[in-house]
């Protein structure tokens, strides 16, 4: 008993202190008001946006403040994703992630810096020991920038759990407060589908466009949808907010069939895994030929999203004869602004005027199996669950081009493709790889070469072929000539260039010396700041060298003065 006794009161007092410790208050990381061009869980092109995009008044270079104390527990400096990014660990169990930064502050530069010098290489990972690295409350720790994949200067803010490393709604720890919006979410188009084997809607047995007109108290009023069997709904919708003019994603999206609810998702948090089914989520094929993102509001197959809340008919209802139905779609933003879809829904025994056109292929695919295809000298592998939905797939050799499919499918895993090459004429090698070669580009990728046979692994369909490089890398637009004296430059930068296998290496050299090249692959800019101290007084004898990714390297060579 006592034991039991004691161990409640822990239990108690334990419980008491993580909800103490979860109510710890953020400061904004930025010293402006906050604008936000990107929210959470919005729709990207191949994932679901995992923070709060911050508008920086298109400058570089801002201070960001620590919100709250912690310690550095990552630093990561990459050319592509979040660029230069800063992770900070609070005693609250949760992470901060600050990405596309320009460049870190104090005690966190010197050891980025240092980090660098040490490796020899403009990519770096460092995962500092705990609390080597405190930062107070306020404390800058970093300044804004427009580092790896972003589209412009701004602000990445992300909150994750720190033992799970989920990732968390920015706007339920506080930046809600900091945001004014007043602004429902935007509805862009609105279509019907029909599901199921023999349904029709609106005397289509394809998805249709639908007109709706806005009620007095704000309410869309769809025009009656007219149809049998199973049906459901897509929708392309956004969300802004005031003084913002950019489309962001929604919070919470609801449907109900006779106010029963049917089909919902709501942004808190959700697991890095799951990012990818935004391609399962939206009309892949409409958006791959359309640009536009429509919400299916349905399983065609169901799919494991934790934000996702679906009745047992998946989000689809059956229109049966005699009965009159309606469907209505809640949109709401986390501030509460709220956007009402009205759909009445009739049994109609038309006969259909636009008919499904049935699919065409040689092999019917089932997403829950994996499969082995050779034909000639070409293998596919493609392991069980690499896909959403279930379909119809062509695939062909002609002349060793391998064309499989159309790119109109999303991938959830990777296929294998190998080339058995032994019978093939290759003029060179050693320079040799697989590429897939669609709509006059030409995509690179890293091959695996086992004597004969070269392997690569792909998350698209298309048309594969083995290409060969064999230009080096270009080095050019320097921003000094040769022997120009430099004393009142703070740096000097290039533009390097590579047309086929892409950028692998850069390394920078003064009087022989390695130095650091911050690399922008958005301009193809690579600059070093004399900043970092290995220029001398004098002449400076620089070299540049660039290799690709099957390794022709590009040189330049050439000097300057500085006092």
């Amino acid at each position: 008993m006592r034991v039991k006794i004691v161990t409640g009161m822990f239990l108690s007092a334990f419980s008491t202190l993580v909800s103490a410790q979860n109510t710890e208050t953020f400061d904004s990381p930025l010293n402006i008001s906050i604008h936000a061009s990107g929210n959470f869980g919005e729709l990207r092109g191949t994932h679901f946006h995992t923070g709060l995009d911050i508008k920086t008044q298109q400058r570089i270079g801002l201070p960001v403040y620590a919100p709250v104390d912690g310690y550095v527990s990552r630093i990561k400096v990459s050319t592509w994703g979040y660029g230069k990014a800063l992770y900070i660990d609070h005693p609250n169990g949760q992470t901060t992630v600050y990405g596309h930064l320009n460049a870190y502050a104090g005690d966190i530069a010197k050891l980025v810096l240092d980090r660098h010098y040490g490796e020899k290489n403009f990519e770096i990972e460092i995962f500092p020991r705990k609390n080597e690295l405190q930062v107070k409350k306020g404390q800058i720790i970093a300044y804004t920038g427009n580092t790896g994949g972003s589209g412009g200067p701004h602000l990445h803010y992300e909150f994750r759990d720190t033992k799970t490393q989920n990732i968390i709604n920015p706007l339920k720890e506080g930046m809600d407060k900091r945001l004014t919006d007043t602004q429902a979410p935007t509805v862009n188009g609105l279509y019907v589908y029909p599901v199921g084997d023999g349904a029709v809607a609106n005397e289509s047995e394809t998805p249709s466009l639908l007109t709706y007109t806005t009620q007095k108290d704000g309410t869309l009023l769809v025009t009656p949808v007219k149809g049998r069997g199973d049906l459901s709904f897509g929708i392309d919708i956004h969300d802004t907010a005031n003084y913002n003019t950019n489309k962001n994603g929604v919070y919470l999206l609801e449907t109900f069939v006779n106010a029963k609810p049917l089909f919902s998702y709501r942004f808190d948090t959700f697991s890095f895994n799951e990012t990818g089914y935004v391609n399962a989520l939206i009309d892949y094929e409409r958006y791959l030929n359309t640009k536009k993102k429509v919400q299916k509001l349905f399983f065609e197959k169901p799919y494991s999203l934790s934000v996702l809340t679906v009745d047992p008919s998946k989000g689809v209802f059956n229109v049966k004869s005699g009965q009159n139905y309606n469907y209505s779609i809640v949109l709401s933003d986390y501030h509460g602004n709220k956007t009402t879809i009205s759909i009445p829904v009739e049994f109609s025994n038309s006969v259909a005027k636009t008919k499904k056109v049935a699919p065409t292929g040689e092999y019917k695919i089932n997403s829950d199996r994996d499969y082995i295809f050779e034909k000639k000298n070409v293998t596919v592998s493609i392991p069980a669950k690499a896909f959403y939905n279930d379909f119809v797939m062509d695939m062909s050799v002609e002349n060793d081009v391998l064309k499989l499919h159309k790119p109109v499918v999303p991938f959830a895993k990777s296929m294998s493709i190998t080339f058995d090459t032994s019978a093939m004429n290759i003029s060179n090698r050693d320079k040799a790889f697989i590429a897939r070669v669609d709509g006059g580009k030409r995509d690179y990728f890293k091959t695996m070469k086992k004597g004969n046979l070269w392997t690569i692994y792909a998350k698209s369909f298309g048309d594969y072929k083995i290409l060969i490089d064999d230009t080096a890398p270009t080095i050019d637009n320097a921003s000094f000539t040769e022997g120009k004296w430099l004393s009142n430059e703070s740096e000097i930068s290039f533009q390097i260039r590579d047309n086929m296998s892409g950028i692998d290496t850069i390394n920078g050299y003064i009087n022989g010396n390695w130095i650091l090249l911050d690399y922008d692959y958005k301009t193809r800019k690579i600059v070093h700041k004399f900043s970092d101290g290995k220029v001398v007084s004098g002449r400076n004898d620089v070299v540049i060298k660039v290799k690709d990714s099957v390794g022709n390297e590009g040189v330049y060579e050439s000097h300057f003065f500085r006092q």
